[in-house]
């Protein structure tokens, strides 16, 4: 049995309407058994997916049909349900459904590919999908866990929090342009922030415009953040940018979209498998997959090895 979560309002209310009624005919004329969750409020698919994991004993797969928020918030409930750490023993799908849509990227092997698989007549996007579950072809991947909430792709303190929260009423105009419209935007408002951050048994204490844990190479959308990450190598991607004025942001985004940040002097990289990081008084915003949550004190970020199984 599959259990099909689906988030109604990703990729701008097109995974309900439009992408589960052609998978549900795929996987009716393949023989799939399955049920269907629909999300309704934040942490739905946190909570369905562990339960699923709990109690479903004939559970061949868990399938998510949302962008990576959905994604994030199955994982996390998914290694919730077992000693973080362990092996999750129960496949998931991820369904390209949303705006986003890097992990998809990261498994398919960047944006072209994603767009030649998934950008064709819908009905043969779903036959490629139901036919990919059924095949049960299956790429490793690990997982990062914020003091103990398990992502996918990247997490993110700094502009880059503020500019996901900024796309989030920008996307049903500029759908998977939110992000960079965004980004220009939060341009304007500006405010680096003053973070300590432990790494590799060394402390750097100042000011960031924006720190961003990954696990994957892209995110919000493709935006090339860290070009040598990669999801199943048993490492975090740290990328650390110092502070930065209003006219070098201007040309670190820029930069950024033909990853040319890397070469600048303000950037740098770490790899690691664990790491902390202490925010000023106060609340600052933290991102995991495009998940917004308000944060104090002390973040903890820790690499969860080859734990996931995902269908590709």
């Amino acid at each position: 049995m599959f259990h099909i979560i689906v988030n109604p309002v990703a990729g701008r209310g097109l995974s309900q309407s439009k992408y589960l009624p052609h998978l549900i005919a795929m996987f009716n004329k393949l023989n799939l058994k399955f049920t269907s969750y629909e999300t309704t409020k934040p942490k739905d698919g946190y909570t369905f997916a562990k339960h699923i994991c709990e109690t479903a004993a004939d559970c061949d797969g868990i399938i998510s049909i949302g962008g990576d928020g959905t994604v994030q918030e199955i994982v996390s409930g998914m290694a919730d349900a077992y000693p973080h750490g362990a092996k999750i023993p129960i496949p998931l799908g991820i369904f390209p459904g949303g705006t986003g849509n890097d992990f998809v990227m990261a498994i398919e092997g960047g944006k072209t590919a994603t767009r030649k698989k998934y950008k064709r007549n819908i009905n043969s996007v779903a036959e490629t999908f139901a036919n990919q579950i059924k095949n049960r072809k299956l790429r490793t991947t690990d997982l990062i866990t914020a003091n103990g909430e398990a992502f996918l792709v990247a997490g993110n303190i700094g502009i880059d929090a503020r500019i996901v929260r900024d796309a989030i009423s920008l996307k049903p105009k500029f759908g998977g342009q939110a992000y960079l419209v965004a980004a220009y935007k939060s341009i304007m408002n500006h405010k680096n922030i003053p973070l300590q951050v432990n790494v590799n048994g060394k402390t750097f204490t100042k000011e960031y415009t924006l720190i961003a844990i990954c696990n994957a190479s892209t995110y919000g959308g493709g935006l090339p953040i860290a070009p040598s990450a990669k999801f199943d190598d048993g490492k975090i991607t740290l990328c650390m940018v110092n502070g930065l004025s209003r006219l070098k942001l201007g040309i670190l985004f820029p930069s950024l979209l033909f990853k040319k940040h890397v070469n600048l002097k303000d950037i740098n990289f770490v790899d690691c498998t664990e790491l902390r990081i202490t925010l000023p008084p106060g609340i600052e915003t933290l991102c995991l997959d495009g998940n917004l949550s308000p944060k104090e004190g002390e973040i903890y970020f820790k690499i969860l090895p080859s734990v996931l199984d995902v269908f590709a």
